[in-house]
């Protein structure tokens, strides 16, 4: 367990407190970001167990890491960003990790065939990436069946309420930090 300094336990007192006089002096609003947070943590608990991720690719009888396909969406993005010249650092900013984690997963991508590694057009001396055949398909099939399932839990909301909600969501989702962190 970690010990705070009377600095940090103070600091933590005074925050709280501001921000605890903040929240009542807007009680309606506050009752409905009470409720905001609540949700974000059933979806962030969700997404660390990588639940839909892990029932698509089980669906689709893809017996590997979902995070291979964090990085194979990586790749297919930052080529759409700089086509031809993806490379670790850029699979790394993409998702949010450090280049060494990034490095594991490309080398663990390369492994299971998802991914090629090709002369960089800037530089023979470097490697580029790009998805193989088979990773492109699983990110296409991932991507689509993924939407099909999300389509499915929908069902009941009008075209209203969900074109509320993604456009709400989408505009909620500023609140990230382009490293992936919030």
């Amino acid at each position: 367990m970690t010990n705070l300094d009377d600095e940090s336990r103070r600091r933590i007192g005074r925050l709280g407190a501001d921000a605890l006089e903040r929240l009542e002096r807007e009680p309606e609003r506050a009752d409905g970001i009470e409720l905001i947070d609540a949700a974000l943590g059933r979806i962030r608990r969700s997404m660390a167990r990588q639940s839909l991720g892990r029932r698509v690719l089980a669906d689709l009888g893809a017996d590997i890491d979902p995070s291979l396909v964090e990085v194979l969406h990586a790749i297919a993005g930052g080529s759409a960003n700089s086509p031809d010249v993806v490379s670790i650092g850029v699979v790394a900013q993409e998702m949010g990790v450090d280049p060494s984690q990034a490095s594991r997963l490309v080398r663990e991508a390369v492994a299971a065939g998802l991914v090629g590694r090709v002369a960089s057009p800037d530089d023979a001396r470097r490697s580029a990436l790009q998805l193989t055949e088979l990773g492109a398909a699983l990110v296409a099939s991932s991507r689509n069946y993924k939407h099909a399932l999300l389509l499915e839990h929908f069902r009941d909301w009008s075209e209203q309420d969900l074109s509320d909600f993604a456009r709400l969501l989408t505009r909620f989702s500023s609140i990230a930090r382009p490293d992936g962190r919030s």
